[in-house]
């Protein structure tokens, strides 16, 4: 007699342990920062970034479709050629969209790579602002570029992690955002690595437990309608920025605070 064979469903989430998984995620990204494994690779240019949230950032631009990805923070460059791959995954060309960069320095290696001797996907990157991404004339050259070709538009900003700073990028790039489009502040985890070795005090994050990336996001959403968190990408996992995927909806707005 053959064994009768018999499927179920996998087990479902535990709402009452939720907590549970929670506080897990928090810890072990405590160890994942604090022992650099942000330390990742992308075609062989280096990417600070979680591996997880490499695939979360995969499955954020393909659900978006943008033409364009305007990001604050290039450092080394990495994350700009890791979001050009993306793109051209997609079938967008040099000549339709691209990523724009801003960072208030250049690096030796930024240049190198997007420059001197550009990686093979460096004309997606289709334009690099060295300056300060709050500057009027930051947000000007940018508007310029996407008015020449317009189409969605997602915003990755991962620069200075000051609240202030973080809260007015969030006023300025959000405006960038196109209905149904994706607004994702990186690093909001500051607040649970505040006092770890990664992000003790210092004279740049004085007090990161009440200057931070969360700060400002949960500042800038207490006053818009027109943005909500979006928790399905970082749900599982270990990610930098497991609260702060905002979408922006239709018939919202800017407001005060309640």
């Amino acid at each position: 007699m053959s064994a009768s064979l018999t499927t179920s469903s996998p087990a479902q989430p535990r709402p009452d342990l939720a907590f549970v998984v929670s506080d897990l995620q928090r810890t072990f990204m405590r160890v994942a920062g604090n022992l650099r494994w942000y330390e990742q690779s992308w075609l062989g240019v280096p990417v600070w970034q979680l591996a997880d949230d490499l695939v979360a950032l995969q499955r954020i631009v393909c659900d978006a479709q943008p033409r364009w990805i305007v990001e604050t923070g290039t450092k080394f460059g990495g994350s700009a050629i890791f979001f050009a791959s993306l793109l051209a995954l997609l079938g967008r060309t040099p000549q339709t969209g691209g990523v724009i960069t801003v960072d208030a320095h250049e690096t030796a290696e930024a240049r190198a790579l997007l420059a001197d001797e550009p990686h093979h996907l460096a004309p997606f990157v289709r334009q690099r602002i060295i300056g300060d991404a709050k500057a009027p004339q930051t947000l000007a050259a940018i508007r310029a570029i996407i008015a020449s070709d317009p189409g969605p538009v997602l915003v990755f900003l991962d620069d200075w992690h000051d609240g202030e700073h973080v809260y007015a990028e969030l006023g300025l790039y959000s405006q960038l955002v196109t209905p149904g489009g994706f607004l994702i502040v990186a690093d909001t985890t500051f607040a649970d690595l505040a006092d770890t070795p990664i992000v003790a005090p210092c004279e740049k994050y004085p007090d990161a437990k009440r200057s931070n990336p969360r700060v400002a996001l949960q500042r800038f959403l207490a006053q818009r309608s027109d943005f909500v968190a979006v928790g399905d990408y970082t749900r599982t996992g270990i990610s930098n920025f497991p609260d702060s995927v905002l979408r922006r909806v239709a018939g919202g707005g800017e407001g005060e605070p309640g």
